[in-house]
């Protein structure tokens, strides 16, 4: 199945265990689940866009009361063949914290940031893309980055 412009959104519905771990920012146990829903929910779902053989997640949390906190760098993601980023986000309102995304050389979009269990598919550089997120302003931001390949 192809990306239409590079990405595909899908809302999913976020088993109850994995809101309340993200409301307690009870990030071993969160990363736990997360392990088990990509192997179960998402890799189906994953694979229905690219070939791949080995999935990778990290959790990435922002807030705007960070005093580093600044945008990101465009980045294609290099070898990885697929990427996807799962909102997890719990804790209200965020201002900032968008996911830029483009074609390299073309103008971005940013979309973002989004309710819990809003899974964003996208293109890497093996397809010419790359993305980056922005600095969050204020709120908070959790989500569940990953990338696919093949090893």
């Amino acid at each position: 199945m192809s990306l239409i412009n590079g990405h595909q959104l899908l809302e999913l519905n976020l088993p109850r265990d994995i809101l309340e771990a993200a409301a307690r920012k009870d990030f071993a146990l969160l990363d736990q689940l997360m392990s088990e829903f990509i192997q179960k929910r998402l890799a189906p779902i994953l694979a229905g866009h690219k070939e791949f053989n080995h999935i990778e997640h990290i959790l990435s949390y922002r807030h705007g009361d960070d005093p580093f906190e600044e945008d990101g760098i465009w980045h294609d993601d290099g070898s990885r063949v697929l990427a996807f980023s799962l909102s997890l986000n719990v804790f209200g309102e965020i201002s900032g914290g968008s996911l830029g995304f483009r074609k390299k050389g073309e103008e971005s979009q940013e979309l973002g940031p989004f309710p819990p269990g809003t899974l964003l598919i996208f293109n890497t550089g093996q397809d010419g893309y790359e993305h980056r997120t922005a600095r969050v302003i204020s709120g908070e931001r959790l989500v569940c980055a990953g990338w696919c390949s093949q090893k």
